[in-house]
């Protein structure tokens, strides 16, 4: 299974990580930028980090490539017309990921590395 890089994905400040996975073959889907701690209902295509579709083509929806279940529909969103998916109750799972974080501690480490002479 190849992991593509979203092209469209920008850091977003004061998010959390999902990693979002098929419900029904438990296979990953997605990397997600979460802001807040509200209901899980759409994904915002520039907050997807990376996943096993690739995102610089067009896709009218998200299917499992394991299983072929519909997990999201593609729309635009229409209070700030961006384009997002719309996820399909129960046929995903959720779970909180440090791919941000352990990026972001690697960064520290490293900087207290170099000062200490490490």
């Amino acid at each position: 299974m190849q992991i593509y890089k979203n092209p469209n994905c920008r850091k977003i400040r004061g998010s959390h990580t999902l990693e979002v996975s098929c419900a029904h073959c438990k296979t990953f889907l997605v990397h997600y930028q979460k802001v807040g701690e509200s209901n899980f209902v759409k994904m915002y295509n520039d907050r997807i980090i990376e996943g096993v579709i690739d995102f610089s083509q067009y896709h009218g929806a998200i299917n499992c490539p394991n299983c072929n279940e519909r997990i999201a529909t593609r729309y635009i969103t229409p209070t700030d017309k961006k384009e997002a998916y719309r996820l399909t109750p129960s046929a995903f799972n959720k779970k909180k990921s440090n791919l941000i974080n352990g990026l972001n501690n690697l960064k520290y480490i490293s900087h207290f590395c170099k000062i200490l002479n490490w």
